[in-house]
């Protein structure tokens, strides 16, 4: 069995984002779970030679993920508090703080604090030091496939980082003109897109490239092995 979480391990090192790395660091639930739909996007680009679309979707379990939301009340400063969350069996319950700073911006920090009890759906929050603190709680369990030969792993990596790379020209920020001034001095808009563009078409060649390779590699394996199917083999 290869995880989802194996497999975006490995796309992390293809994709070498590290907005990607702190949002792991903040809330790790939040960030698989952002990932495996991306994952499950990059999925269909597998599709060459189609015997390996076929075998991963035999063996898919998909992840599961949900959230719930909580306040700190007047009760929760005197003692500690058993919040009911009702989300059981989850394998991993990532809680966050949220910490609104003096600009009205909100944003979010691990807290270490709660405790998650997987057969109840429980989380107990220790003793709270004021009233209205509210609390994030996001709770995944990961999904998997069939076993992934060190070739497939990769190929699957290089599949998230393509879909990774096409948010950029698909961005309305990007493709929205912007007014600049003389008072700073900033990169040339259109040389920048069109270097992004460049380098991520050449990634999808790439990637096509070590696809098509990996095809002949099956087709060869298929001639020497009786006519049979053999993409668990490389």
């Amino acid at each position: 069995m290869t995880t989802w979480a194996d497999i975006v391990a490995s796309a992390m090192i293809q994709i070498d984002d590290v907005r990607l790395q702190e949002q792991m660091a903040v809330s790790p639930a939040q960030f698989y779970r952002r990932m495996s739909g991306i994952l499950l996007q990059a999925m269909p680009l597998l599709s060459r030679p189609p015997e390996l679309l076929a075998y991963l979707k035999s063996g898919e379990i998909d992840a599961t993920y949900n959230d719930y939301e909580w306040a700190s009340t007047e009760a929760s400063t005197t003692a500690e508090t058993v919040v009911n969350t009702g989300m059981i069996g989850y394998e991993l319950c990532s809680v966050t703080q949220r910490v609104q700073a003096a600009n009205g911006t909100i944003s979010l920090t691990p807290y270490s604090g709660a405790v998650y009890d997987a057969e109840t759906g429980t989380v107990t929050m220790p003793v709270q030091e004021a009233v209205g603190v509210w609390y994030d709680f996001d709770f995944y369990t990961d999904g998997s496939f069939n076993d992934l030969t060190v070739t497939q792993l990769r190929l699957f990596a290089l599949a998230i980082a393509v879909v990774w790379d096409e948010r950029f020209s698909r961005s309305w920020i990007t493709l929205t003109p912007k007014i600049h001034d003389d008072s700073f001095s900033t990169v040339n808009e259109a040389n920048y897109a069109e270097k992004i563009t460049k380098r991520k078409d050449e990634n999808r060649i790439a990637f096509d490239n070590e696809l098509r390779w990996y095809e002949q590699q099956c087709a060869y394996a298929h001639a020497f092995n009786g006519g049979q199917p053999n993409v668990t083999l490389i």
